[in-house]
């Protein structure tokens, strides 16, 4: 996996809690209290599983609920320090439909098979009005993607709706349907 994820859950924690309540959710997921998390590294899927499920262990959260709130701060980081891949898709859908290449751009720096997990971890589809993804991960975060999308969405003016076709948030292999429609005027007002 990325360095970026488990270094974006990180920062979110450094920001969010106090450094006990960081250190017990490392030591929960089996860190050493104090450990950094380095964009420039490869992590393997469960250890990123692992932070997001004692995160939700440790502040009595539902996993679900973690990963909406990682999803809103990663879309603030990654504005911030990739500004250039939210320029050039103006709109959610396009957005989503460069997600296989932002990945595999990211993904340069891995060794080849850590490349290959991410070069196939994605294939978009467009649809008249959203995306069809074909989702394929061992690390199972199907939700994250999702989050991911519906928080983009907001910030667009547009709503996700989105349905499996084929596996579940738990499945390592998904098609997922996002359909994305403009927000009610009354609800931006």
């Amino acid at each position: 996996m990325l360095g970026i994820i488990p270094h974006t859950i990180d920062e979110y924690l450094k920001r969010r809690v106090d450094a006990q309540t960081r250190a017990a959710v490392l030591l929960r997921a089996g860190f050493q209290d104090g450990k950094q998390f380095r964009l420039d590294t490869e992590y393997g899927d469960a250890e990123c599983c692992a932070l997001v499920a004692a995160i939700a262990d440790v502040t009595g959260g539902a996993t679900e609920t973690v990963f909406d709130e990682i999803a809103d701060f990663f879309l603030d980081w990654a504005e911030q320090t990739f500004p250039g891949f939210f320029a050039v898709a103006p709109d959610t859908r396009r957005f989503l439909m460069m997600q296989p290449e932002i990945h595999n751009s990211l993904a340069c720096g891995l060794r080849s098979s850590g490349q290959r997990k991410v070069a196939e971890k994605f294939r978009a589809v467009e649809l008249p009005d959203g995306i069809r993804m074909h989702y394929r991960s061992s690390n199972r975060l199907a939700y994250f993607y999702c989050a991911l999308a519906r928080n983009l969405a907001a910030r667009r003016g547009e709503i996700a709706e989105i349905s499996f076709i084929e596996g579940d948030t738990a499945s390592s292999a998904a098609i997922i349907e996002i359909r994305l429609k403009p927000e009610p005027a009354l609800a931006r007002a």
